[in-house]
């Protein structure tokens, strides 16, 4: 079952889907073996590309992030979900995201707080809502909003399935009662966060970012 990190995920993208028009390019993204249930409006753009080093993901751009074989100003929008915490040089991959957009542009940026370290291949940081803002505000990025994305039941339930997947005794008996328990208690855990949504600003699984050129 996805954590309630990519519940979260997927809600804030189908929730901007409509505003995903023209060209798209989904940097760090997955084109096979995705993650979550979020799946583009292919009928509603022009093109779909994905930029990955991965070729098991079957990228169109197997490049570096850093450097995207596409000309300046050539995309109506871009995602990173879920990619600047694993980037050694994030402020490089932002700032390139910003020469291939189209002036008036849209991005879409998702990264984690308060997450279980996951290396994919690596993990190199976490970023406040502060730190967001200035890095994207110096690029020269407008109408940035940061949100967060959940509160403390969402990083209790999340932190709760990462302590269960690296358990000694996973696949016990008592480890089966405990991921039963888990699952079951999803739907508590989400009404219970939305009963502390006001410990987001501080405690929260992550942040959801959009911006304009």
């Amino acid at each position: 079952m996805p954590s309630l990190r990519r519940y979260h995920i997927d809600k804030f993208l189908y929730g901007q889907l409509n505003k995903m028009t023209g060209s798209i390019l989904d940097i760090g993204g997955k084109k096979e073996n995705k993650r979550g249930e979020f799946k583009p409006l292919l009928s509603a753009i022009e093109s779909w590309k994905y930029v990955n080093l991965d070729f098991s993901t079957n990228p169109d751009y197997l490049c570096s992030a850093e450097s995207i074989p596409l000309s300046d100003n050539s995309v109506d929008g871009f995602l990173l979900c879920e990619v600047l915490e694993h980037l050694e040089n994030p402020e490089l991959v932002l700032r390139e995201a910003f020469r291939l957009l189209k002036k008036d542009g849209r991005g879409w940026i998702t990264m984690p707080f308060l997450a279980q370290v996951h290396a994919d291949p690596d993990d190199y940081q976490r970023w406040t809502d502060i730190k967001l803002y200035s890095v994207l505000d110096k690029i020269g990025y407008k109408n940035i909003i940061i949100s967060p994305m959940g509160g403390v039941f969402s990083v209790f339930y999340d932190l709760w399935y990462a302590s269960l997947c690296r358990s000694n005794s996973r696949g016990s008996l008592l480890s089966k009662i405990w991921f039963r328990l888990y699952t079951y208690s999803r739907p508590l855990f989400l009404l219970l966060d939305k009963s502390f949504r006001h410990t987001q600003p501080w405690i929260t699984t992550g942040w959801s970012i959009t911006l304009v050129k």
